[in-house]
Protein backbone atom coordinates (compact mmCIF):
# COMPACT_ATOMS: atom_id res chain seq x y z
CA UNK A 1 0.00 0.00 0.00
CA UNK A 2 2.90 2.64 1.03
CA UNK A 3 4.49 1.41 -2.66
CA UNK A 4 1.39 1.94 -4.12
CA UNK A 5 1.12 5.50 -2.72
CA UNK A 6 4.64 6.20 -3.92
CA UNK A 7 3.79 5.64 -7.06
CA UNK A 8 1.03 7.46 -7.22
CA UNK A 9 2.82 10.36 -5.06
CA UNK A 10 5.69 9.92 -7.88
CA UNK A 11 3.36 11.13 -10.36
CA UNK A 12 2.10 14.31 -8.65
CA UNK A 13 4.89 15.63 -6.78
CA UNK A 14 7.70 16.76 -8.24
CA UNK A 15 10.75 14.79 -8.28
CA UNK A 16 12.43 16.57 -5.37
CA UNK A 17 9.49 16.29 -3.50
CA UNK A 18 9.17 12.90 -4.30
CA UNK A 19 12.22 11.74 -2.85
CA UNK A 20 12.27 14.16 -0.02
CA UNK A 21 8.32 12.29 0.70
CA UNK A 22 9.88 8.62 0.27
CA UNK A 23 12.64 10.11 2.89
CA UNK A 24 10.11 11.11 5.24
CA UNK A 25 7.71 7.97 4.64
CA UNK A 26 10.72 6.21 4.83
CA UNK A 27 11.84 7.74 8.09
CA UNK A 28 8.14 7.31 9.43
CA UNK A 29 8.20 3.44 8.13
CA UNK A 30 11.27 2.73 9.93
CA UNK A 31 9.65 4.55 13.30
CA UNK A 32 6.47 2.67 13.39
CA UNK A 33 8.78 -0.30 13.06
CA UNK A 34 11.17 1.11 15.96
CA UNK A 35 8.00 1.73 17.69
CA UNK A 36 6.47 -1.47 16.89
CA UNK A 37 9.83 -2.88 18.12
CA UNK A 38 9.69 -0.75 21.46
CA UNK A 39 6.29 -1.59 22.28
CA UNK A 40 7.49 -5.05 21.37
CA UNK A 41 9.97 -4.67 24.18
CA UNK A 42 7.74 -3.10 26.71
CA UNK A 43 5.28 -5.74 26.61
CA UNK A 44 8.53 -7.99 27.03
CA UNK A 45 9.68 -6.06 29.92
CA UNK A 46 6.31 -5.67 31.71
CA UNK A 47 6.09 -9.52 31.18
CA UNK A 48 9.40 -10.07 32.47
CA UNK A 49 8.63 -7.91 35.31
CA UNK A 50 4.94 -9.75 35.97
CA UNK A 51 7.42 -12.76 36.00
CA UNK A 52 9.89 -11.06 38.15
CA UNK A 53 7.18 -10.18 40.55
CA UNK A 54 5.56 -14.17 40.54
CA UNK A 55 9.38 -15.24 41.06
CA UNK A 56 9.57 -12.77 44.08
CA UNK A 57 6.46 -13.99 45.04
CA UNK A 58 7.20 -17.39 44.82
CA UNK A 59 10.02 -16.67 46.30
CA UNK A 60 8.98 -15.45 49.50
CA UNK A 61 6.30 -18.47 49.28
CA UNK A 62 9.19 -21.13 49.25
CA UNK A 63 11.19 -19.01 52.13
CA UNK A 64 7.21 -19.20 54.05
CA UNK A 65 7.13 -23.02 53.01
CA UNK A 66 10.50 -23.74 53.89
CA UNK A 67 10.05 -22.45 57.40
CA UNK A 68 6.99 -23.84 57.73
CA UNK A 69 8.91 -27.50 56.92
CA UNK A 70 11.64 -26.76 59.08
CA UNK A 71 9.23 -25.83 62.07
CA UNK A 72 7.20 -29.01 60.65
CA UNK A 73 10.07 -31.13 61.09
CA UNK A 74 11.47 -29.05 64.50
CA UNK A 75 7.39 -30.15 66.23
CA UNK A 76 7.71 -33.89 64.48
CA UNK A 77 11.15 -34.22 65.99
CA UNK A 78 9.75 -33.09 69.52
CA UNK A 79 6.72 -35.08 68.87
CA UNK A 80 8.93 -37.90 68.27
CA UNK A 81 11.07 -37.48 71.54
CA UNK A 82 7.69 -37.16 73.63
CA UNK A 83 6.11 -40.25 71.91
CA UNK A 84 9.58 -41.96 73.13
CA UNK A 85 9.46 -40.58 76.22
CA UNK A 86 5.84 -41.42 76.56
CA UNK A 87 6.60 -45.01 75.38
CA UNK A 88 9.09 -45.40 77.97
CA UNK A 89 6.88 -43.95 80.77
CA UNK A 90 4.27 -45.98 80.35
CA UNK A 91 6.45 -49.26 79.86
CA UNK A 92 7.84 -48.44 83.14
CA UNK A 93 3.87 -47.68 84.33
CA UNK A 94 3.11 -50.92 82.94
CA UNK A 95 5.59 -52.58 84.97
CA UNK A 96 5.44 -50.92 88.40
CA UNK A 97 1.36 -51.75 87.61
CA UNK A 98 2.12 -55.56 87.21
CA UNK A 99 4.38 -55.14 90.97
CA UNK A 100 1.33 -53.24 92.18
CA UNK A 101 -1.03 -56.34 91.32
CA UNK A 102 1.60 -58.84 93.04
CA UNK A 103 2.29 -56.39 95.29
CA UNK A 104 -1.99 -55.24 96.06
CA UNK A 105 -2.37 -59.37 95.76
CA UNK A 106 -0.18 -60.17 98.84
CA UNK A 107 -1.64 -57.32 100.29
CA UNK A 108 -4.91 -58.95 100.25
CA UNK A 109 -3.37 -62.14 101.47
CA UNK A 110 -2.13 -60.47 104.34
CA UNK A 111 -5.51 -59.09 105.11
CA UNK A 112 -6.92 -62.06 104.42
CA UNK A 113 -4.99 -63.40 107.63
CA UNK A 114 -5.08 -60.12 109.38
CA UNK A 115 -8.98 -60.51 109.45
CA UNK A 116 -8.64 -64.01 110.13
CA UNK A 117 -6.15 -63.56 113.17
CA UNK A 118 -8.47 -60.63 114.91
CA UNK A 119 -11.47 -62.91 114.24
CA UNK A 120 -9.79 -65.81 116.00
CA UNK A 121 -8.48 -63.84 119.08
CA UNK A 122 -12.13 -61.79 119.35
CA UNK A 123 -13.63 -65.43 119.44
CA UNK A 124 -11.27 -66.21 122.31
CA UNK A 125 -11.52 -63.21 123.61
CA UNK A 126 -15.77 -63.55 123.79
CA UNK A 127 -15.21 -67.29 125.32
CA UNK A 128 -13.41 -65.53 128.08
CA UNK A 129 -15.64 -63.18 128.56
CA UNK A 130 -18.38 -66.11 128.78
CA UNK A 131 -16.25 -68.04 131.24
CA UNK A 132 -15.77 -65.37 133.62
CA UNK A 133 -19.37 -64.10 133.60
CA UNK A 134 -19.81 -67.74 134.27
CA UNK A 135 -17.25 -68.01 136.95
CA UNK A 136 -18.31 -68.04 140.75
CA UNK A 137 -18.71 -64.84 142.16
CA UNK A 138 -16.71 -65.27 145.44
CA UNK A 139 -13.39 -65.09 144.60
CA UNK A 140 -10.01 -63.58 146.58
CA UNK A 141 -9.83 -59.70 145.94
CA UNK A 142 -6.77 -60.08 143.04
CA UNK A 143 -9.09 -62.23 140.99
CA UNK A 144 -12.21 -60.03 141.88
CA UNK A 145 -15.11 -60.91 139.34
CA UNK A 146 -16.03 -57.53 138.42
CA UNK A 147 -12.54 -56.33 137.59
CA UNK A 148 -11.96 -59.44 135.41
CA UNK A 149 -14.50 -58.97 133.35
CA UNK A 150 -14.17 -55.18 132.93
CA UNK A 151 -10.37 -56.11 131.56
CA UNK A 152 -12.13 -58.53 129.49
CA UNK A 153 -14.36 -56.18 127.60
CA UNK A 154 -11.86 -53.93 127.32
CA UNK A 155 -9.84 -55.72 125.34
CA UNK A 156 -12.60 -56.61 123.05
CA UNK A 157 -13.43 -53.15 122.97
CA UNK A 158 -9.61 -52.31 121.69
CA UNK A 159 -9.96 -55.42 118.94
CA UNK A 160 -12.51 -54.24 118.02
CA UNK A 161 -11.63 -50.75 117.09
CA UNK A 162 -7.93 -51.34 115.91
CA UNK A 163 -7.61 -52.91 112.13
CA UNK A 164 -4.49 -54.80 113.05
CA UNK A 165 -3.73 -57.05 116.42
CA UNK A 166 -1.05 -55.42 118.06
CA UNK A 167 1.41 -57.27 119.98
CA UNK A 168 0.14 -55.42 123.53
CA UNK A 169 -3.41 -56.93 122.71
CA UNK A 170 -2.12 -60.31 122.70
CA UNK A 171 -0.38 -60.20 125.75
CA UNK A 172 -2.90 -58.30 127.48
CA UNK A 173 -5.21 -61.75 126.13
CA UNK A 174 -2.40 -64.10 127.38
CA UNK A 175 -2.11 -62.22 130.29
CA UNK A 176 -5.79 -62.81 130.80
CA UNK A 177 -6.17 -66.18 129.97
CA UNK A 178 -2.79 -67.31 132.21
CA UNK A 179 -4.81 -65.34 135.37
CA UNK A 180 -8.33 -67.42 134.43
CA UNK A 181 -5.51 -70.91 134.46
CA UNK A 182 -3.89 -70.12 137.63
CA UNK A 183 -6.94 -69.03 139.62
CA UNK A 184 -8.42 -72.16 138.31
CA UNK A 185 -5.50 -74.29 139.41
CA UNK A 186 -5.07 -72.41 142.88
CA UNK A 187 -6.65 -73.03 146.42
CA UNK A 188 -6.62 -69.40 148.10
CA UNK A 189 -7.13 -68.36 151.83
CA UNK A 190 -8.61 -65.04 151.42
CA UNK A 191 -10.79 -62.73 153.46
CA UNK A 192 -14.32 -61.85 152.44
CA UNK A 193 -17.56 -60.09 153.33
CA UNK A 194 -20.40 -62.35 152.16
CA UNK A 195 -24.28 -61.86 151.95
CA UNK A 196 -26.20 -64.58 154.81
CA UNK A 197 -29.67 -64.46 156.41
CA UNK A 198 -29.65 -64.52 160.18
CA UNK A 199 -32.66 -64.81 162.27
CA UNK A 200 -34.65 -64.28 158.64
CA UNK A 201 -32.90 -60.76 158.08
CA UNK A 202 -30.21 -59.77 155.65
CA UNK A 203 -26.32 -59.59 156.92
CA UNK A 204 -23.13 -58.72 155.44
CA UNK A 205 -21.04 -61.29 157.79
CA UNK A 206 -16.98 -61.43 157.45
CA UNK A 207 -15.33 -64.69 156.85
CA UNK A 208 -12.26 -66.77 156.47
CA UNK A 209 -12.82 -68.42 152.85
CA UNK A 210 -10.69 -71.14 150.69
CA UNK A 211 -11.37 -70.89 146.92
CA UNK A 212 -10.93 -74.41 145.23
CA UNK A 213 -10.21 -73.06 141.59
CA UNK A 214 -13.07 -70.98 140.13
CA UNK A 215 -15.43 -74.23 141.04
CA UNK A 216 -16.28 -73.75 144.45
CA UNK A 217 -15.40 -71.61 147.99
CA UNK A 218 -15.82 -73.05 151.38
CA UNK A 219 -16.17 -70.04 154.25
CA UNK A 220 -16.56 -69.75 157.83
CA UNK A 221 -17.50 -66.84 159.23
CA UNK A 222 -15.43 -64.88 161.93
CA UNK A 223 -18.15 -65.25 164.94
CA UNK A 224 -18.33 -68.73 163.69
CA UNK A 225 -22.06 -69.07 163.19
CA UNK A 226 -21.78 -69.60 159.56
CA UNK A 227 -19.69 -72.41 158.24
CA UNK A 228 -20.69 -73.18 154.38
CA UNK A 229 -19.79 -73.22 150.92
CA UNK A 230 -20.49 -71.27 147.46
CA UNK A 231 -21.29 -73.39 144.72
CA UNK A 232 -23.04 -73.74 141.11
CA UNK A 233 -26.27 -75.66 142.73
CA UNK A 234 -27.42 -75.99 138.48
CA UNK A 235 -24.01 -77.71 137.51
CA UNK A 236 -25.98 -79.13 133.95
CA UNK A 237 -27.50 -75.69 133.11
CA UNK A 238 -26.43 -73.70 130.55
CA UNK A 239 -26.55 -70.45 133.54
CA UNK A 240 -24.95 -71.38 136.08
CA UNK A 241 -26.55 -70.44 139.44
CA UNK A 242 -24.15 -70.15 142.53
CA UNK A 243 -25.61 -70.11 145.90
CA UNK A 244 -24.16 -69.88 149.45
CA UNK A 245 -25.35 -73.50 151.11
CA UNK A 246 -24.98 -73.12 154.81
CA UNK A 247 -27.51 -76.08 155.86
CA UNK A 248 -25.02 -78.91 155.43
CA UNK A 249 -24.69 -82.15 156.91
CA UNK A 250 -22.34 -82.14 160.05
CA UNK A 251 -19.84 -83.95 158.32
CA UNK A 252 -19.80 -81.76 155.54
CA UNK A 253 -19.39 -78.73 157.87
CA UNK A 254 -16.51 -80.85 159.90
CA UNK A 255 -14.83 -81.59 156.63
CA UNK A 256 -14.97 -78.20 155.45
CA UNK A 257 -13.54 -76.45 159.28
CA UNK A 258 -11.01 -79.18 158.36
CA UNK A 259 -10.22 -77.42 155.06
CA UNK A 260 -10.22 -74.50 156.80
CA UNK A 261 -7.84 -74.95 159.77
CA UNK A 262 -5.27 -76.62 156.68
CA UNK A 263 -5.19 -73.38 154.61
CA UNK A 264 -5.48 -70.96 157.42
CA UNK A 265 -2.17 -68.99 157.48
CA UNK A 266 0.48 -68.55 159.93
CA UNK A 267 -0.65 -64.71 160.18
CA UNK A 268 -4.04 -65.14 159.92
CA UNK A 269 -5.10 -63.37 163.31
CA UNK A 270 -2.89 -60.68 161.85
CA UNK A 271 -4.84 -60.35 158.45
CA UNK A 272 -8.27 -60.49 160.67
CA UNK A 273 -6.75 -57.75 162.35
CA UNK A 274 -6.22 -55.44 159.60
CA UNK A 275 -8.78 -56.08 157.84
CA UNK A 276 -11.42 -55.67 160.46
CA UNK A 277 -9.67 -53.33 162.68
CA UNK A 278 -10.81 -54.65 165.99
CA UNK A 279 -9.17 -57.48 168.59
CA UNK A 280 -7.89 -60.43 167.63
CA UNK A 281 -8.77 -61.53 170.79
CA UNK A 282 -12.31 -61.13 170.60
CA UNK A 283 -12.21 -63.06 167.57
CA UNK A 284 -10.62 -65.96 169.55
CA UNK A 285 -13.26 -66.04 172.00
CA UNK A 286 -15.72 -66.02 169.49
CA UNK A 287 -14.48 -68.90 168.13
CA UNK A 288 -13.89 -70.67 171.16
CA UNK A 289 -17.38 -69.95 172.12
CA UNK A 290 -18.84 -71.81 169.11
CA UNK A 291 -16.39 -74.09 169.79
CA UNK A 292 -17.37 -75.13 173.20
CA UNK A 293 -21.31 -74.70 171.79
CA UNK A 294 -20.16 -77.06 169.11
CA UNK A 295 -18.93 -79.56 171.28
CA UNK A 296 -22.11 -79.43 173.60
Amino acid sequence: EIDRLRGQLDSYLPLGSVKELKARLDEHAEYQQTQGTIDQMRQKMNDVLEKEAEYDALTVDLESLNENIASAQEAFGDTRRQNAEALSRLSGLRTEVAELEVQVGKLDVADGRRQAVKNALLRDVEQLIIQIRKGIPLAPPEYRKDARLANARKLRDELEQDKWVRPQLLEQYTQLYLEELVMAAQEKYFLAKIPLVEKKKPVMKWAECVSIGNRQVYFETLDRVFTGMCRNTNPGGAVPRYELLVDLPRTELMKIRDIMAQYRPEDYEQRIKVQLGESVELVGKRSTAAQEGRAS
